[in-house]
């Protein structure tokens, strides 16, 4: 019964460690995934301004930046969704939940630029770009590509092959381990000792772990009585030492003589009360069952 238990024990352990592996894979998988996506948004970033710097930066454009500086006396953010920002991605995914986004601010502004990145939204790194021209002296514009990515979207780049396949092993394992040892419990109760125990004119059901009287009444027994009561019915001769009592009811208590004796004198009307036997002691050293009348002789 113990190899059983440790057996059950052990295979539990194992199920538990591997959905421990498959979350730790997945979470290590899903954080590389946001990685490349934030990667994935720096370099298209830098494609999509540096390439096309003519179009952002001309002196016109510079100029027209300058005048809606002037007008709203603050800094000024245009957000949208840019064609050659999406293209310049190279994971397809991203490219229908991309933006681009630009500040413009004066040079020294105390303002914090791109400080915040909105709920659900990933973000490149900030590319400043000081602007030199004389009507735009000092004027900063700052880019930042953003990305809006869900739970699922991140799922779906990450590799989560090797955490699926330890959760599915896991949850075979402690399927297979449920049902066997499920099954092998009882299996192993019929084939290692009887289920049914007599004992004077009371009955030990392993298989329903209780007692019955002649009359198949169930007594009542509290825990420790019950286990105290199993260990005299599995003893050959329903007699047994005080040490090795207290050893399996009270593991790792100093001195458990006190309560052995309470667990001894609770018990006793109970057994005397409802069967033909009685609790003897043997000079203090032992307890056992013992048959206080004869059986009828048929």
């Amino acid at each position: 019964m113990k190899r059983i238990i440790s057996a059950a024990n052990l295979s539990t352990a194992l199920t538990f460690l591997l959905v421990v592996l498959a979350f730790g894979f997945g979470y290590r998988s899903y954080s590389q995934a946001e990685r490349r996506v934030v990667s994935d948004l720096n370099q298209a970033l830098r494609r999509t301004v540096l390439q096309n710097e003519d179009l952002w930066l001309n002196a016109d454009t510079v100029r027209t930046y300058a005048k809606l500086q002037e007008v709203m006396g603050a800094p000024v953010s245009v957000s949208s969704s840019n064609r050659k920002f999406a293209a310049a991605l190279y994971l397809p995914k991203l490219r229908d939940v991309s933006t681009l986004s630009l500040h413009i601010l004066k040079k020294d502004d105390p303002g914090t630029v791109f400080n915040e990145i909105p709920a659900g939204y990933l973000a490149s790194d900030t590319l400043i770009w000081l602007s030199t021209t004389a009507d735009a002296s000092g004027l900063t514009l700052s880019f930042r590509g953003y990305a809006r990515c869900s739970t699922t979207l991140i799922f779906s780049i990450s590799k989560q092959t090797i955490p699926a396949l330890l959760l599915l092993a896991a949850l075979i394992w402690g399927t297979f381990s449920f049902f066997y040892f499920h099954y092998r419990k009882p299996a192993a109760q019929g084939n290692g000792q009887e289920s049914i125990i007599t004992f004077g004119n009371l009955s030990l059901s392993l298989r329903e772990a209780c007692f019955y009287n002649e009359h198949r009444e169930r007594l009542k027994l509290t825990p420790m009585q019950y286990a105290l009561m199993e260990m005299f019915y599995l003893s050959s001769s329903h007699l047994l030492p005080k040490p090795d009592i207290c050893q399996s009811l009270w593991p790792g208590k100093d001195n458990a003589d006190e309560t052995l004796y309470t667990l001894i004198r609770r018990l006793k009307p109970i057994v005397e009360a409802n069967s033909n036997l009685k609790i003897i002691t043997d000079r203090g050293r032992a307890y056992g069952l013992a048959i206080a009348t004869p059986l009828p002789t048929l």
